[in-house]
């Protein structure tokens, strides 16, 4: 018996690998997958989870060239053929060849973006192949081909383009000139429901998203993970993994299994796993904190930490970042601060608790750089840089950089951590080992008024910010914005924008724009005449819905599902506010009495419920019939609508 020998090849990382083939008076024996011996070699521990057989009748049959998204091992179990391949992967390689012939003791390993082909040259050839991710469509959509027969190639096959059988769809592959590269595997955010999860996303050049219930033991249709060599685990607000306190056995037992799901997949798959521990509690106090420092186990928030962070150190190649006072660009505290600075509100803000602020652009350009600089395992701190101040003092700045009075802030105390008397170790973290790696974070203090235009929208209230938002006494009640949205702006949401207007309560006001305006058009005739003295339709100009309106709405009253899934597709931070006429109409005839303007939005969101005539179907160019009875529709929407702003703005009136 023949040793196993693997060669290398003119295509990076294609392998041959010669098989120790064994003749024996009854057969042969060879070892086709040998994971240790074969790894020991150099082969790719690519740790395969499916096996595909395919058996070809015909000698000349002639298959290719198809790069697929995952790393497969070839070889033959009956039979002979020619094998050739094709590197599709971006740079200097692209268009390189290899050939070989294929035989009961040849395989070859064929790394993710090298084409794969075949030419039969004897009857009833049979071939096996190993994959290290199961066949997907997903996986497949992505794959990438060229032509068998292009002249640049000059691949030598010993059966010539007339002779050989070729299925009618590899026929029609594209030559090499116009082949696309495999795209390069990505990072997957995993956890897109939490503000750090979007945030992520959003900054993260070529990322893609999955919500945590992806990855769900019951989960409908499992992810197709063969497109990513990183995987984030950003789930709940604190971007931990393990959103839920761990006070009780069965807490711990919902984080564990929720951190081991991830962490089973970056396992097996040897891919990068990137956890995220957010807002630290420690055992001890101290002005800073080094990733040496050790986590609190008397404290909940801290004991799902470091739950999670046991649990990714598991991970042969793990990053655990730690950070802390995580914001976006389109939600959290300083969004917040923002509108109770553009309301003249009076918050009140932890003034006894100390940090830095974190944009998550900063975390998500740090944890770039420690992948693309292929940074050793372990724990890193990356927040942004600058001074250490309380929340209190970031409110009152981003007031003064909003032209508001700071003065209005008001600092409270925090609340107590551990179920003690005293505040928790306030946990700012030491950027010494990240700047050593060549990564430095910009000034979040100074760089705080970059982030305060378009931060206009309603926002979930994050634990440590406002705890009570009024107007003083004697002051105005602010302006409240609704935004009505349709298709162009000339039917429904132009409708029920002029008809609004006229009803308006004292502080709301009304507008409205289209997904796909015709900027500049007035109301459609047939939807102009119902208007009919309510209003003064000749005024209305068509507009486009913009990131800018939307940031300055307090709330989008859209006038079809359509509508509301496209500002969730394009702004999806933002889309919180948005909601179909028919249930912001529904919820208005039931408010509690203690939902208020601020808290109306909130509300919305929490009670989010469809109904199949919750839209107005379009009437544009439909007939007067058909403007009729969406007006009529409309109409008794603003009824319950107007209704509920009516009696939100008399009690804020009564109580300012």
């Amino acid at each position: 018996m023949r040793d196993l020998k693997i060669e290398t090849t003119e295509i990076p990382g294609l392998l041959i690998v010669r098989l120790g083939l064994q003749y024996n008076d009854d057969g042969w024996f060879k070892e086709d997958w040998h994971r240790a011996k074969m790894v020991a070699l150099g082969l790719p521990d690519f740790d395969p989870v499916q096996r595909n057989i395919t058996h070809v009748v015909a000698r000349g049959t002639t298959r290719g060239f198809l790069a697929e998204p995952w790393d497969r091992l070839v070889s033959v179990v009956q039979g002979r053929a020619m094998g050739a391949w094709v590197d599709l992967r971006a740079g200097e390689g692209f268009g390189r060849t290899v050939t070989c012939d294929l035989d009961l003791s040849t395989a070859v390993f064929v790394p993710r973006g090298v084409a794969n082909a075949h030419q039969v040259l004897e009857d009833d050839t049979t071939f096996t192949y190993l994959l290290e991710h199961h066949w997907t469509p997903q996986g497949r959509s992505r794959a990438s081909a060229v032509n068998l027969f292009d002249p640049d190639l000059a691949i030598p096959w010993p059966i010539g383009r007339h002779q050989a059988i070729v299925a009618h769809r590899d026929k029609f592959h594209p030559m090499l000139a116009d082949a696309k590269p495999v795209a390069p595997r990505r990072a997957l955010v995993v956890g897109t429901e939490s503000r750090l999860g979007r945030a992520l996303l959003a900054e993260l050049p070529g990322a893609d998203g999955q919500p945590t219930s992806a990855f769900d033991p019951d989960a409908s249709e499992p992810v197709d993970i063969s497109a990513y060599d990183t995987i984030i685990n950003a789930h709940g607000d604190t971007g931990t993994g393990l959103a839920e306190s761990t006070s009780s056995p069965k807490n711990w037992r919902t984080a564990a299994a929720r951190a081991h799901r991830l962490t089973d997949i970056a396992r097996r798959h040897h891919l990068r796993y990137v956890h995220i521990s957010t807002d630290c509690v420690f055992d001890r106090s101290a002005p800073e904190h080094s990733e040496d420092d050790h986590l609190s186990v008397s404290d909940p928030h801290a004991q799902t930490l470091i739950a999670g962070e046991l649990v990714a150190a598991g991970v042969h190649r793990h990053l655990i970042i730690r950070t802390g006072w995580v914001i976006g660009r389109d939600e959290g505290f300083v969004e917040q601060m923002v509108t109770a600075a553009r309301r003249g509100q009076r918050p009140e803000v932890v003034g006894d608790q100390y940090g830095r602020l974190t944009f998550a652009g900063q975390l998500a350009a740090g944890i770039t750089h420690l992948l693309n600089a292929g940074a050793p395992a372990g724990v890193y701190n990356i927040t942004g840089d600058g001074p250490v101040v309380s929340w209190a003092e970031v409110a009152r700045r981003i007031f003064q950089l909003a032209g508001a009075d700071p003065g209005r802030v008001q600092a409270i105390a925090g609340p107590a951590s551990g179920g003690t008397e005293s505040p928790a170790d306030d946990g700012v973290l030491s950027l010494k080992r990240i700047k050593a790696s060549g990564f430095h974070p910009g000034n979040s203090w100074l760089d705080l008024d970059t982030h305060i235009p378009g931060l206009l929208g309603s926002v979930r209230r994050p634990a440590q910010a406002t705890v009570n938002v009024t107007a003083g006494a004697g002051e105005s009640a602010p302006t409240y914005r609704v935004l009505f949205v349709c298709t162009a702006n000339i039917c429904r949401s132009a409708y029920a924008d002029v008809v609004a207007q006229r009803d308006a309560p004292a502080g709301v006001t009304f507008n409205s724009a289209g997904i796909r305006a015709l900027v500049g058009e007035g109301i459609d005739p047939p939807m102009a005449a119902l208007v009919a003295g309510r209003g003064d339709p000749t005024a209305h100009r068509a507009r486009q819905l913009t990131r800018e309106l939307v940031a300055a709405s307090d709330l989008i009253i859209t006038m079809d599902t359509d509508h509301r899934r496209y500002i969730l597709d394009e702004w999806p931070a933002l889309g919180r506010k948005a909601f179909v006429i028919g249930h912001v109409a529904r919820e208005m005839t039931r408010l509690p009495d203690d939902v208020t303007l601020d808290t109306l939005v909130e509300h919305l969101w929490r009670n989010r419920t469809a109904q199949i005539n919750d839209g107005v179907p379009d009437p544009y160019r439909r007939g007067d019939a058909a403007a009729a009875s969406a007006a009529g529709t409309i109409d008794r929407h603003l009824t319950a609508i107007v209704s509920g702003f009516r009696a939100r703005a008399r009690r804020c009136h009564r109580h300012g």
